[in-house]
């Protein structure tokens, strides 16, 4: 008898009382009981059974077939933690995790408070932005932050000092630094599990003074062909040709999409990017895959939304398109969205 996996299929989610009132949050296809205190409870599901399919972890699909029970089970378990630590009912971030059996194992976190706004964001605009006058009825006054531009771009904000009080508090800041070097691709940069050396060795190579507890400190992770994947904690957008992108998501070899000469094209040409044995239609996005590999990063729910939403495409992002100054997005199941900006 084979030994059994040293890793295990997981997932990091918020749960926040917040989303209560989240028309966002009660779509049924984000969650299975509405309302729901659970971040994309529906999505994270989707995702551990696709790294179930893909592994074989048979009883992880069939302990995850059942939504409604799923989110029964999790919200028994955060009162029960609660009710054990003597914690009140405040944001969490809960690392949920399979074995091979489909054992499930919830570890539990305290977090900061954030606004719905840093969880569902209105738009992909900058924080803050200065609004846009009409030329016809104010005079042009050059933006002191933009050296002298008419308008702020994705990259700049305003000093906080300067926001309307009425307005949503701006998401988070972050720095961005890029990897001094390739993460190669495999199906553990694929699907997500507790197989992350690649992730750890990536943080102490870009973050060599601090590499675990930098909160909003991130890494812009690149493929052998020098295109961007993903973060080593986030999901990321880049404003390109006017609009924002996001890198492609990667497809396991053994079940890439085929391409014109495959034998098969004909039976899959309309599968999704990143769809593996038993698909979720539309699940990830239609991709503009990369000519050279098409293959990025992890399949992030909070990018599914945004992808969803309409907020960005998918496009392959190559490094020497990245210049240190630029505003980025940034996103995952936790922390919601924020924006930083790339740094040397």
């Amino acid at each position: 008898m084979s030994a059994p996996p040293s890793f295990q299929l997981f997932t990091s989610m918020r749960y926040d009382t917040i989303l209560l009132k989240s028309s966002d949050n009660s779509r049924p296809d984000l969650n299975f009981v509405t309302p729901s205190p659970f971040y994309m409870l529906a999505y994270h599901r989707d995702r551990m059974v696709e790294a179930a399919q893909h592994f074989d972890f048979d009883a992880v699909t069939a302990a995850l077939s059942d939504g409604p029970a799923l989110h029964k089970e999790l919200l028994d378990r955060v009162k029960a933690w609660q009710t054990q630590e003597g914690a009140q009912d405040g944001p969490l971030k809960l690392r949920i995790s399979f074995d091979k059996a489909g054992q499930m194992t919830v570890d539990f976190l305290s977090i900061p408070a954030v606004p719905l706004s840093t969880l569902y964001p209105k738009s992909f605009d900058p924080p803050n932005a200065a609004p846009k006058p009409h030329p016809a009825k104010q005079p042009f006054e050059p933006s002191p932050l933009t050296g002298g531009a008419l308008q702020l771009g994705p990259g700049t904000t305003p000093p906080a000092g300067n926001q309307d009080p009425n307005d949503p508090p701006a998401p988070p800041l972050w720095t961005l630094r890029l990897d001094t070097q390739s993460t190669p691709r495999t199906p553990f940069t694929l699907l997500k599990t507790t197989q992350r050396t690649v992730y750890d060795e990536s943080r102490a190579r870009a973050l060599p003074s601090n590499p675990q507890s930098s909160v909003h400190a991130e890494v812009i992770l690149f493929n052998a062909v020098q295109e961007v994947t993903e973060g080593t904690v986030t999901s990321l957008y880049f404003f390109r040709g006017g609009r924002w992108v996001t890198p492609p998501v990667g497809v396991p070899e053994a079940y890439r999409i085929p391409v014109e000469g495959d034998a098969d094209v004909g039976e899959r040409e309309n599968a999704d990017e990143g769809e593996l044995r038993k698909p979720f239609p539309g699940r990830w996005g239609h991709s503009v895959r990369s000519a050279k590999v098409g293959a990025g990063g992890q399949r992030g729910t909070s990018r599914r939304w945004a992808l969803g939403a309409g907020f960005c495409m998918e496009e392959p992002v190559g490094i020497d398109t990245i210049t240190v100054g630029e505003g980025v997005w940034v996103s995952n199941g936790v922390r919601g969205f924020g924006f930083g900006t790339v740094v040397a």
